[in-house]
């Protein structure tokens, strides 16, 4: 890959992540960015990491997922070398953004994790994420790990409902 191909294909990583402007899985940044054949998988990854490794992106692990964030030296990038991306490149990005946003924010702001305590007690973490921000963790203890990944699993599609019975119950 040529320098200022490498470099475009980095600042589209970036200008993506910004666009959605919420954490991402490398799942979520795959499916752009094959299906729109705009480089293909090994090199994002490879890229993926590079961005990771000079502090552009940041890599939060959790058990389930992992996520991308931009960081401040990856806005810093990209106010000085926006203008370096592709305009068609730009658009599909923003039309994907404006499309899918939605979805990606719900696939990426929940998240359930669980950890063992001991032999006999799990330690189950669900939170809902804005942005980097957590509006709300729920920690759980349970007796084994079969309840642990039952919670875990239901969270996505039970979280909304959760969260709205707790406000409600709080304010």
């Amino acid at each position: 890959m040529r320098m200022a191909e490498l470099a475009g294909n980095k600042l589209s990583i970036l200008f993506f992540v910004q666009t959605l402007n919420i954490p991402l899985t490398n799942e979520q940044i795959t499916e752009f960015f094959i299906k729109k054949f705009m480089m293909n998988y090994f090199d994002l990854q490879q890229l993926l990491v590079e961005l990771v490794e000079s502090r552009h992106l940041a890599y939060m692990e959790g058990r389930q997922s992992n996520y991308y964030t931009l960081t401040e030296k990856g806005w810093e990038a990209l106010d000085f070398f926006h203008s370096r991306i592709d305009a068609k490149s730009r658009q599909d990005i923003i039309s994907y953004a404006e499309e899918n946003r939605n979805r990606l924010r719900n696939e990426s702001q929940l998240t359930a994790d669980y950890k063992r305590l001991n032999n006999q007690e799990y330690e189950v973490v669900l939170r809902v994420m804005e942005g980097d921000m957590s509006l709300m963790e729920l920690k759980v203890n349970v007796i084994n790990i079969t309840q642990a990944k039952t919670i875990c699993s239901n969270w996505k599609s039970k979280a909304p409902e959760v969260y709205r019975k707790i406000m409600e119950s709080l304010i």
